[in-house]
């Protein structure tokens, strides 16, 4: 697994957000997520090499919807939702992730640990932004 920590550019960002992505985030998101459409977010986290990518969403009915994810692998969707310092939970996963599940959780936690909850890559050890072990709650 190879995340990096980079801004998002159009071209990319559409071949991981494809109609099909989009659709399935309609039901779960704010009507302003559409605004990442138009690269409002400046930076994502991005594994080329796996086809994976990992950005913040605006999640619809959440308590806390600026800490909220959608990871990306192959057109197939995950979405979690920060709970606690360094602990997620799933809202929804694909089908097609499901069998792949602890990879998910894998990869996820390595693009926090590199980005940080803000996906920058600007966070210390010591920042209270950073996600050096990122747990995930049973589902």
């Amino acid at each position: 697994m190879a995340f990096v920590i980079k801004p998002i550019v159009r071209k990319t960002f559409d071949a991981h957000w494809t109609p099909a992505v989009m659709r399935q985030l309609k039901h779960f998101t704010h009507p302003e997520t559409a605004r990442f459409r138009g690269l409002g977010h400046p930076t994502w986290a991005l594994d080329e090499h796996a086809n994976a990518s990992l950005v913040p969403v605006c999640l619809a009915r959440t308590v806390n919807p600026a800490w909220c994810y959608a990871f990306v692998m192959n057109g197939k969707l995950a979405l979690i939702r920060h709970e606690s310092f360094c602990v997620y939970s799933f809202v929804w996963i694909s089908p097609g992730l499901i069998g792949k599940l602890d990879l998910v959780k894998d990869m996820i936690a390595e693009a926090l640990r590199i980005g940080g909850e803000f996906l920058d890559g600007k966070t210390g050890v010591d920042d209270v932004f950073s996600v050096p072990d990122a747990q995930f709650l049973r589902l």
